[in-house]
């Protein structure tokens, strides 16, 4: 290797480090931006029907239950790098603590609004239940990488084969529960992303983070960067927008028409 190449690599090696004790990390900002535009996208096509404007199968029909699995795979390999970023070291228990809280209280506020909202479809373990639990439950794991890939891989295999029930325990606990969610991420399979995403936070290739010079990453990554916050204000965002349309004739009209009703 000649010294203008190691000079470089280790020029290369030194701004990962960086990167990575900053805790942030282009790639990871720019695969949650993406998420959470899919996720708005299909929020808007789910409200839409909701409020009459088209009859399509939606969160459960070809094509939708799989965008669906699309955003959250993406969320939860975030979760599972982001686990090593902040706590690869070693875990930082007040800035843990402090995180779960803010997300557990944003689930219960879900939980609250969509049981005021939709009580025979509320929310009792959607995204933001599941990722606070999943924290928890993947400590050990986070200086594992390998056995984190491993325990992912058995996941899947003992799901596919049907050797773990998926509603386990929600339904052996509270057999009340509805059984068709508004959103329901279970535990089972999913932790396997939120795993798969650990061991992904100790590769070389992800340290070097490979999209921090495509152009305008620094606006791209933005949304990335606040994604509790989009989370919880773009529904009612949306679905107050979709309300007042309905009392603006030529709004109504056009959607109405781009619909087919």
């Amino acid at each position: 290797m000649t010294r203008q190449a190691l000079k470089a690599r280790t020029m290369d090696n030194s701004q990962a480090k960086t990167r990575r004790q900053s805790g942030r990390n282009t790639t990871v900002d720019l695969t949650r931006t993406l998420a959470i535009v899919l996720m708005v996208m299909f929020h808007f096509v789910y409200d839409l029907r909701t409020f009459g404007y088209h009859d399509w199968n939606i969160p459960d029909g070809p094509g939708w239950r799989n965008w669906r699995q699309v955003i959250v795979t993406l969320f939860l390999l975030c979760v599972g790098i982001g686990l090593v970023y902040a706590h690869g070291h070693c875990v930082k228990w007040r800035s843990l603590a402090r995180r779960l809280l803010q997300i557990t209280g944003a689930a219960i506020l879900v939980s609250l609004a969509s049981y005021a909202t939709y009580p025979e479809n509320w929310i009792y373990f959607g995204i933001l239940h599941f990722i606070a639990v999943a924290s928890i439950l993947s400590i050990p794991l986070i200086n594992a990488p390998r056995l984190s890939l491993l325990a992912a891989v058995a996941l899947l295999l003992a799901t596919h084969f049907e050797v773990v029930e998926i509603r386990w325990p929600y339904y052996a606990l509270f057999p009340d529960l509805p059984w068709h969610p508004n959103d329901f991420v279970p535990l089972i399979p999913w932790l396997s992303a939120v795993w798969v995403g650990i061991a992904m936070g100790h590769s070389r290739w992800l340290e070097k983070d490979p999209l921090a010079n495509v152009p305008y990453q620094r606006a791209l990554a933005k949304p990335g960067q606040h994604s509790l916050i989009i989370y919880l204000v773009h529904q009612p965002i949306l679905i107050g927008l979709l309300f007042l349309i309905q009392f603006i004739p030529d709004l109504h009209a056009l959607f109405s028409t781009n619909s087919g009703n």
